[in-house]
């Protein structure tokens, strides 16, 4: 058995804040995180309700510039980033050779030869080594560790919160659009119109030193603070994958219904595109379970009409539906009737479309 890891655990700069917020913080990727401040389920609802705002300042973030960054991206991730405008944002897997997923990643162009990327931040050292060494010509910086970070506003009323601190409605019309504000209460302010729950929604890249005073002016604004325990239900029932769970190196795009991923695979050649053509039609699919009282966990075996054909990938109890949801992997042409092995005992569950939960994040 291996000793315990002595390496102390990362924070970011809400980190007290948390703590005196009463949240519950766990080790997570290598940094003290909240897990919930009390409730997950109702952090959860109030998401979908109205607004809450998650502190999600650990996640990886890269900087590419250069003359042959769009060029070099382009090769190295499955999005196409030569017709990426400026001002936008693209989500992308990053692929290896094999056409596995290594992660999934967003991508901001910033200028002509700006890009900024945020990668999960259970990957980052092996997402930085992979990138940097595709991208040759490109200048690169891990600013993970700025002393920045990131606050993701979420909900019905994110809009309203946010215009309200920053003293502006003009910025972010459509999902995706990035902005950059000059003289708002708090200095220059980096954001955009995404997100990991579904709904309508914000993600504000501070600088150092901005972090505090914008979470404290959110939360005074009526945004609820919001645990990862909340942001993994959220997520779960908006039908988006985690690294780990529904992707991973053995699985494909396709397989996970990610083909989006890698627009133009057909017509284009970047890194795990030769081997895509021989998984493709994928022999497995990621499908959505409705499940009466139990929620089926990550690893339980999925069985259709009695055989054993799959495994969950992610589960959890749905605060908006009031029942357990789960995601599986399965084979293809497999038709029920489900069930799901729950520690030796074959419960039934009900396939259903996914996401769980309709997207308002483009509304």
């Amino acid at each position: 058995m291996s000793p315990p890891s002595t390496t102390p655990l990362l924070a970011t700069p809400l980190r007290d804040a948390h703590e005196s917020l009463g949240g519950k913080l766990v080790d997570f990727a290598g940094w003290e995180m909240p897990l919930d401040y009390g409730s997950i389920l109702g952090e959860s609802q109030a998401v979908r309700d109205k607004a809450g705002v998650f502190d999600v300042s650990h996640m990886a973030r890269f900087s590419f510039t250069g003359a042959k960054a769009q060029k070099e991206l382009d090769h190295a991730l499955g999005a196409r980033m030569s017709d990426l405008p400026v001002g936008k944002a693209r989500y992308s897997l990053l692929l290896a050779e094999d056409g596995g997923i290594l992660d999934d990643l967003i991508v901001y162009r910033t200028t002509e030869e700006s890009f900024f990327v945020v990668v999960n931040a259970s990957n980052r050292i092996r997402d930085w080594e992979t990138l940097t060494a595709r991208l040759s010509a490109t200048e690169a910086a891990d600013i993970t560790l700025d002393g920045g970070g990131i606050l993701a506003l979420q909900g019905p009323q994110a809009k309203t919160i946010l215009s309200q601190i920053i003293k502006t409605e003009d910025f972010c019309p459509e999902f995706l659009d990035l902005a950059y504000l000059r003289k708002t209460p708090f200095g220059n302010l980096f954001l955009a119109r995404t997100g990991y729950t579904g709904e309508h929604g914000y993600e504000i890249f501070t600088a150092p030193g901005q972090t505090k005073d914008i979470w404290n002016a959110l939360l005074e604004a009526g945004a609820l603070p919001a645990g990862l325990g909340s942001r993994d239900v959220l997520r779960l029932e908006a039908g988006l994958p985690l690294y780990g769970h529904e992707i991973h190196e053995t699985v494909t795009p396709f397989e996970a219904g990610l083909g989006f991923g890698v627009m133009g695979w057909k017509h284009r050649t970047f890194v795990g595109s030769d081997a895509l053509p021989h998984v493709h039609p994928p022999k497995r699919k990621l499908i959505g379970f409705l499940g009466e009282k139990r929620v089926p966990r990550e690893g339980y075996r999925v069985l259709s009409d009695g055989i054993e054909v799959g495994v969950i990938c992610s589960g959890a109890w749905s605060a908006t539906l009031d029942k357990p949801i789960a995601t599986a992997l399965v084979q293809e042409n497999c038709n029920g009737p489900w069930a799901v092995d729950i520690r030796g005992k074959e419960t039934p569950v009900h396939i259903t479309n996914l996401p769980f939960v309709p997207h308002r994040s483009r509304d």
